[in-house]
């Protein structure tokens, strides 16, 4: 099951609804790119000897779980600070590491400010620590490196609610690179703990599978579906549906060792006879594929119900009602596939 389509939908449905990301944020030029291509040997972000080298957010793959993701740099020409925030929240990333390599500005402190507003986990590295040195040489490194962190205290004090030091590092030389790489590491496995959690939970198969029972429903329900309920073939109903939940014939065999078809299930239904069937109308038959996709409205696909009643209600409901069924039957293969899959992230 490790590659089976339907998984690897799955795992991706997790992980959009798991944290899975580290986003790499700060001034131009302060060495975001650089600092990946450190942790990510295999990344080559693009670094340049300009302050815009990296222009729209690029996603990089970290090992075994997760993404670094490379954002442009605050505070240039090319992107204003209301476009960078639009960025940030499409991402929908909860955690980042704001990298500096000069004194915080004003357009930092804004962006920053925003982080923390929306909620947003921040850690502050100061880059290019090789380069911080005292032109009067009467400063020690640690000297300077205690000026930085206080500064940085002041500066956002009433901002977030626990002081924070920097994590000082060089791309250049290695410097705080293997400190930073663990610190990384700890947070991607805190979270690929937590998408494990979540792939393996019940809950969430429900509602992927819901959410794939409730997304058929405008491909069957087309103006097309008139002219296969009155030839009665419903091998390409079959087709879509199965397709649309990665499912294969083989698959269904597995679960089932027979073959499910709507057309079997409208012969049960017809053998039935229930006289309601005949009695039901239009606004019931709504109602009954309505409860049956939990689907709030079904405004859109009115007219295709106008049109099965020219095609007579007595073959259009049996053939709804097994549509239903057979739906219901691709779940459940759906659901002992996911229980026999692998959670791997990639």
């Amino acid at each position: 099951m490790k590659n089976h389509p339907l998984v690897k939908a799955y795992r991706k449905f997790v992980a959009n609804r798991t944290p899975h990301a580290i986003g790499f944020i700060g001034q131009p030029d302060a060495g975001k790119s650089s600092l990946i291509n450190q942790l990510l040997p295999k990344a080559k972000a693009y670094t340049g000897v300009h302050t815009d080298a990296t222009l729209t957010a690029q996603s990089y793959i970290y090992p075994e779980y997760g993404e670094l993701v490379d954002f442009p740099g605050v505070g240039t020409e090319e992107i204003t600070l209301a476009q960078y925030k639009k960025i940030i929240k499409a991402s929908d990333i909860q955690q980042f590491y704001y990298i500096l390599s000069s004194k915080i500005r004003e357009t930092d402190m804004d962006l920053i400010k925003y982080l923390a507003k929306e909620g947003k986990e921040i850690h502050f590295v100061y880059n290019k620590v090789d380069a911080l040195i005292d032109v009067n040489r009467t400063e020690s490194s640690e000297l300077l490196r205690h000026t930085k962190n206080t500064e940085l205290k002041v500066m956002l004090r009433g901002v977030l609610n626990e002081h924070q030091d920097y994590l000082f590092t060089s791309a250049l030389s290695g410097e705080g690179i293997e400190g930073l790489s663990e610190q990384i590491r700890q947070q991607m496995t805190m979270m690929y703990d937590e998408y494990l959690k979540h792939y393996q939970s019940e809950e969430m198969k429900e509602s992927y599978l819901n959410y794939k029972v409730n997304a058929v429903f405008p491909k069957l329900f087309t103006p097309a579906l008139k002219e296969v309920l009155s030839h009665q073939n419903y091998t390409i109903l079959e087709r879509t549906i199965r397709s649309h939940f990665r499912v294969e014939a083989d698959d269904v065999y597995d679960r089932f060792h027979h073959w499910p078809s709507i057309e079997k299930n409208v012969r049960e239904i017809e053998e039935q006879g229930s006289s309601l069937m005949k009695m039901m109308d239009m606004t019931k038959m709504i109602q009954m594929v309505r409860s049956a996709f939990k689907l709030k409205s079904i405004n859109p696909i009115q007219a295709v119900f106008s049109s099965l009643f020219e095609a007579g209600m007595a073959q259009a409901l049996p053939a709804v009602q097994g549509m239903i069924h057979y739906t219901n039957d691709m779940k459940a293969v759906a659901k002992y596939i996911l229980d026999q899959s692998t959670p791997l992230y990639r």
